[in-house]
């Protein structure tokens, strides 16, 4: 953290972080006191009153360090992130450093055309005499609380949004992943950003919301979960402080019998398994079309076969859960579906410590491993279809029609992303339209969430807001809009004091002229608008 002083000096708390994946020590988890956080908001503040009036040119220079900055420490950060979450390095790479640092240059370019001043068009003859010029102008300070399943790639396209756009930032990273967040904090200050514009807050997720909204941010960006986010926004609304919230997801894939269906089947398992499931935007239910439903079933079950399960390593496909209450969840919905009659139809090689897991046997400080299973599910009642699993769980069920599986996808409280599998544009276009979601691949799943110009969140309950893209710059900007008198010797505009009826009849001119019906109505509306101006109009 970028520190003025040592008032903001965590304290060690004497609990510790562990690798999920092998249950090793990590780090002693740290902790602020929540008054330091005003504290921060204010430093910030100050810091950010100067950064916003920096040449972009330099914020730009800045941005492309970063980017530097994360390719040379790429191994570094792969690897922290690996330990903290449990997942394999190549996915921390992947998913999370690689966008990282295509981010950081996308939105340096990107940002100058978004808050570009805009000359707005004029809407009527009536307001000739005016230019309206439209701006984006920064909130201040913002507040980001980012989660656990993507610690470094999902916080880092908020702060380079934040900070380029003339942002101050305080960023809380989840308890778990407190190492990340300290290379993050790295990563600014050894970029060039000035001190103080940034600060790492070390508080636990119960504490952190408060903390922010009474400590003077101007705006609060959440990812996590929805009863979370629920809760933020209500105390956020009490103090009429803007919100983004990026929430849940309970993803739709439909399978048509016209897809590729080799690629579907691997894409599949990608997107519903990596990060070992722990994707707000993975693949979470499957619907197949009747006529390819067995071989699509055979082909997803030879690539659940193949899935290697284990601690970090080059020789693994993917890692373990992060934590213990994820693993106790999963169980929960998949024993609760298959009580009410699914089937359990393929599981993934046993790697000795999933089986011990599975059953129970786990620690809370890991290995905390849960393996891929594929389960046919007839009807979609029940958490497994209706909740958010987080787990590497890819429920199927076979579907008759086109419709049935846009009825069937868009039956869910959640609209975070979903995806079409066909070769057949038309019916990708027809399917499509009608899914509720805020992201529709093609041919493929998850993946956008790493193209930093494609906007990311969903409907219903999955998101307020927008984050990536064109739509994260305007998250992070207000609209301001400067309108400027053309003709400032009139002494008076037309509807100024004082009032006498020529001033009525000339306005009930002008509303004639611009809505009314038929040339005569029109044209005795000009001739009483004229009227009032030839009395109400002065330069002298």
């Amino acid at each position: 953290m970028i520190r003025s002083n040592e008032t903001f000096k965590p304290r060690k708390t004497g609990s510790w972080i562990h690798n999920p994946a092998t249950g090793e020590r990590l780090a002693e988890i740290l902790e602020h006191d929540p008054e330091n956080v005003p504290l921060m908001v204010q430093r910030s503040r100050k810091a950010q009153i100067e950064w916003e009036q920096v040449p972009y040119k330099v914020k730009q220079r800045i941005a492309y360090e970063t980017s530097r900055w994360i390719h040379a420490h790429a191994d570094t950060l792969s690897l922290t992130i690996a330990h903290c979450t449990g997942k394999t390095r190549t996915e921390a790479l992947a998913t999370e450093v690689l966008p990282a640092a295509i981010a950081f240059r996308y939105y340096s370019q990107r940002i100058p055309h978004i808050l570009h001043p805009k000359r707005l068009p004029t809407s009527s003859f009536l307001f000739l005499n005016k230019k309206s010029i439209q701006y984006r102008v920064p909130y201040g300070v913002i507040g980001i609380i980012s989660p656990w399943n993507y610690p470094f790639g999902i916080p880092v396209h908020e702060v380079a949004v934040a900070l380029l756009t003339g942002n101050g930032v305080l960023l809380k990273v989840a308890t778990q992943c407190q190492p990340v967040g300290e290379l993050i904090e790295t990563m600014i200050r050894e970029a060039g950003f000035p001190s103080d514009l940034f600060h790492l807050v070390y508080l636990s997720g119960s504490k952190v919301g408060a903390a922010f909204l009474d400590g003077g941010i101007d705006k609060l960006f959440f990812t996590g979960s929805t009863e979370t986010g629920r809760i933020l926004m209500q105390e956020a609304g009490k103090r009429l402080i803007p919100v983004s919230l990026e929430l849940g997801g309970n993803d739709a894939m439909i399978v048509l019998s016209d897809a590729p269906l080799e690629r579907a089947a691997a894409g599949a398992v990608w997107a519903g398994v990596s990060n070992c499931g722990q994707s707000c935007g993975g693949v979470e239910r499957i619907y197949i079309e009747r006529p390819v439903y067995d071989t699509f079933l055979t082909l997803l079950r030879q690539e659940v076969r193949q899935i290697r399960q284990g601690p970090d390593g080059f020789d693994v496909d993917i890692g373990s859960l992060t934590t213990e209450e994820q693993r106790k969840k999963i169980i929960e919905q998949v024993q609760d579906a298959l009580s009410k009659g699914a089937r359990l139809l393929e599981t993934s090689p046993d790697t000795g410590m999933n089986l011990r897991s599975t059953l129970g046997l786990g620690t809370t400080h890991g290995p905390i491993f849960y393996p891929v299973q594929v389960i046919e599910v007839d009807h979609d009642a029940g958490p497994l279809m209706q909740e958010e699993t987080f787990g590497p769980i890819l429920a199927v069920s076979v579907v008759e029609t086109e419709e049935e599986a846009i009825q069937r996808a868009n039956a869910t409280p959640y609209g975070l992303t979903a995806s079409v599998w066909s070769l057949s544009k038309e019916r990708v276009a027809r399917v499509a339209s009608q899914l509720q979601a805020g992201v529709v691949t093609v041919n493929d799943h998850l993946m956008s969430h790493g193209m930093p110009e494609t906007p990311w969140g969903g409907f219903k309950q999955s998101s307020i807001g927008r984050t990536h893209g064109d739509p994260l710059i305007e998250e992070t900007t207000q609209v301001k809009v400067l309108v400027w008198e053309k003709l400032p010797r009139m002494k008076r505009n037309l509807f100024w004091h004082p009032i006498d009826s020529t001033v009525y009849d000339g306005l009930k001119g002008a509303l004639s002229l611009v809505a009314g019906k038929g040339i005569r109505t029109r044209f005795q509306g000009l001739w009483r608008l004229v009227h009032l101006l030839v009395k109400k109009v002065r330069f002298f």
